[in-house]
């Protein structure tokens, strides 16, 4: 028994979305260690910068892989 073409579609789709909500995440953690440290009035500008659009971007990825139907179970 195998997956059907549009299950693996979807799997892909699933996968390849948790992947980027990763490396954002990854990203993101990396920009406030940046900030909290705040050695660098430069880097902390910049990386508040970065921050904030990868909030836009992390947000905008989750509802795109809620809409995906990538959250959960269904049901046949």
């Amino acid at each position: 028994m195998g997956i059907s073409a549009a299950g693996r579609a979807e799997f892909d789709q699933c996968r390849l979305i948790d992947q980027v909500l990763n490396r954002l995440g990854n990203a993101m953690a990396i920009n406030r260690l940046i900030i909290a440290e705040g050695k660098d009035s430069t880097a902390v500008a910049a990386a508040s910068d970065s921050l904030a659009e990868q909030n836009e971007s992390y947000r905008r990825t989750k509802r795109q892989r809620a809409k995906a139907g990538c959250d959960g179970w269904q049901r046949d």
